[in-house]
């Protein structure tokens, strides 16, 4: 088949397609039939070596595909069945015409969702659906005011739709007109410029001078510590990503003094490294992604499709930061 094979660490432009052999498919296991594969900013650092975690040579990169199933192995289970249409997380592999993924991390697609938007689901509505509502994290309630930074990106655009579904008011920070005027579209009450100088002045303003009581931080960079400044006292910030390229130092003053809380996130957790524990509680995530669509709340926007054989083409797209939306290579 062919794939995505990373021999050494590279750059994203530097991506190649090969002849790799077929995965095989174990008991408990699906083979999935690739249609489109998420192609995003946490995969360019995964190929560069600059990610926090670092698979063994070779791999395939690709946590994510969207497909139809080829084959169900033994002790499946869950109705799966060849043919179906499914979303699935893996810990590699999904730059690639095949991929296998464990039956509990496979998912069927929404009707009326295209492969393309279901992709979104697994990188980023999963993850901000439950940063939203589990009680340990922002635990966002209706009338509430959320802050997203980077609302224009794949997970930005996420935040604004299901906040904005969930009954709070969002304001949302973009770099530019056309992005902050994208995401009023998706709900946003208040769009602010996401220059960290005047971050703060601009968020209060927007807010009649109170502060927000949660942030959704894809970015990073010097806009979290002045996110943080735009919260009121008992407010929670979530950092999600660093699409800035830069980890921020937290300011544990400001923690002390203002009486908030930084909360951490990362879904693998949760999807890939205990799957058994927390299946239920990712299906049911899953399930109300579903349910939102069907009621029209949230539409994932894809920025650009390629063919698999123009990876480096879809990285480009990515590492554009004029993108809105997500990208994805196709195949099949």
């Amino acid at each position: 088949m062919r794939a995505v094979e990373i021999r050494a660490w590279c750059e994203p432009g530097d991506l190649k397609v090969s002849t790799v052999p077929a995965p095989a498919c174990g008991p408990g296991e699906v083979q999935i039939a690739m249609r489109a594969a998420p192609v995003t900013f946490a995969l360019s650092l995964l190929v560069a070596g600059r990610y926090q975690r670092r698979p063994a040579f070779p791999f395939v990169p690709g946590n994510t595909v969207a497909g139809e199933i080829v084959e169900v192995g033994a002790d499946a289970g869950r109705g799966l069945a060849p043919g179906q249409r499914v979303l699935a997380s893996m810990e590699q592999g999904g730059l690639a015409e095949e991929a296998v993924a464990h039956a509990a991390n496979v998912y069927p697609i929404p009707d009326g969702m295209d492969f393309a938007e279901a992709c979104a689901l697994n990188t980023s509505y999963n993850s901000v659906l439950a940063g939203l509502t589990w009680p340990r994290l922002l635990d966002l309630r209706a009338g509430q005011t959320l802050m997203v930074t980077g609302a224009a990106g794949g997970v930005g655009i996420a935040a604004v739709e299901m906040a904005t579904a969930l009954g709070a008011r969002v304001v949302a920070a973009a770099s530019s007109e056309a992005k902050r005027a994208f995401a009023a579209g998706r709900g946003a009450f208040a769009t602010v410029p996401s220059d960290p100088a005047g971050l703060r002045d601009a968020v209060f303003s927007a807010t009649n001078g109170e502060g927000v009581d949660a942030v959704i931080d894809p970015v990073g960079g010097e806009v979290f510590p002045q996110a943080l400044r735009c919260l009121k006292p008992e407010g929670r910030i979530l950092p999600i990503g660093f699409a800035s390229g830069t980890i921020p130092q937290v300011p544990a003053n400001l923690l002390l003094v203002k009486n908030v809380s930084v909360v951490g996130l990362y879904m693998g957790y949760y999807k890939i490294d205990q799957r058994e524990r927390f299946e239920p509680q990712v299906r049911a995530i899953f399930g109300r992604l579903g349910e939102m669509h069907a009621a029209g709340a949230i539409r994932p926007p894809v920025a650009g499709r390629y063919p698999l054989e123009r990876v480096a083409e879809a990285f480009a797209k990515v590492l554009d930061r004029d993108t809105i939306g997500h990208v994805v290579v196709t195949a099949g």
